[in-house]
């Protein structure tokens, strides 16, 4: 169901490398914050959109949970179809409104994968020499897609059977930048490691016993590229598919899968036109997928559209 070019992209990774923002990913919105600040971009936070108004047929403006309303030519939303779909006047909120999930439906059991992480504080310097990203694969990567995916067919798996939050020997990325910003100091290291996690609606992510069990299987898959790991840590910070539905609405703490061709368009992502005139979307929800760069390319994308009206069609 990949495409060709998905293959691609690990060797182009190993052989040539690929751009790393120092500081890490919180550098990047930093930088975005400040870009728009110098645009006159006016930020409110902690202000929760509850509704999308609508005049005379477009979008007007949106209500916030206070009650209070923010009119605009344009609304732009960066948040999930099904969640759009609440937002919006009841007269749009017709059957079939709500676009289809890239991946999969967005609530239950066959919602897309979160990702789980921890993040780790470790005494001793890094080696130099270290890679700064190490993909550890388990022995058996179909027991894994069997835990995963309880519900849909295993490769070789008949009947898989439910597994834990994160597989019972999980695919574990392992990030050990070579940044001192990410340091106090040249005696410590920060290593992230990831993996994928099942949605918080198929397990209770706000279990902290199961974050810890799910925190111990990568640690121990990790040692495999940072060995004496455990002897070096100092603590551990966790992150969950809990913490991603908390932090941004989306009920089951899924991340948005890459928009991927083939299969009849079934792995598409909406498209950024809305189902209001005036109304957008952005982000790895709508088109075209997930995965930062496909986010940043909807945000130029809805900007073309904006500006330049519905017969935009690229850069010039």
């Amino acid at each position: 169901a990949a495409p060709a070019s998905a293959s691609v992209l690990a060797y182009l990774e190993q052989t040539f490398g690929s751009w790393y923002a120092r500081g890490g990913m919180r550098a990047l919105a930093d930088a975005l914050h400040a870009r728009c600040l110098a645009r006159r971009v006016e930020f409110t936070f902690g202000a929760e959109a509850t509704a999308v108004l609508a005049k005379d047929g477009r979008a007007a403006g949106v209500e916030l949970a206070d009650g209070t309303t923010v009119a605009a030519d344009a609304v732009v939303a960066g948040v999930s179809p099904e969640r759009l779909a609440r937002l919006l006047p009841p007269e749009t909120a017709v059957a079939g409104s709500a676009p289809a999930v890239a991946g999969g439906e967005e609530s239950g059991p066959q919602a897309p994968l979160g990702r789980f992480s921890v993040l780790l504080a470790l005494r001793g310097a890094r080696p130099v020499d270290a890679p700064h990203r190490t993909v550890v694969h388990p022995a058996d990567p179909d027991a894994e897609y069997a835990e995963l995916f309880p519900t849909r067919p295993g490769r070789r798996r008949a009947a898989p059977a439910p597994g834990p939050g994160v597989a019972t020997a999980p695919t574990v990325t392992v990030l050990r930048p070579a940044d001192p910003e990410l340091v106090p100091d040249g005696d410590h290291e920060a290593v992230t490691l990831t993996a994928a996690a099942r949605p918080h609606t198929a397990v209770d992510w706000a279990d902290a016993e199961l974050a810890e069990r799910s925190a111990d299987r990568l640690v121990a898959a990790a040692e495999a590229a940072v060995p004496n790991l455990r002897d070096r840590l100092l603590w551990r910070e966790i992150r969950t598919p809990y913490d991603t539905a908390r932090d941004t609405g989306v009920a089951t703490g899924s991340v948005p899968v890459p928009a991927l061709a083939g299969a009849g368009g079934r792995y598409l992502a909406p498209a950024n036109p809305g189902q209001l005139p005036g109304l957008y979307r952005v982000g790895g929800w709508s088109h075209p997928g997930g995965g930062l760069a496909h986010a940043g390319m909807s945000g130029a994308m809805v900007a073309g559209l904006i500006v330049d009206g519905a017969d935009w069609r690229g850069s010039q």
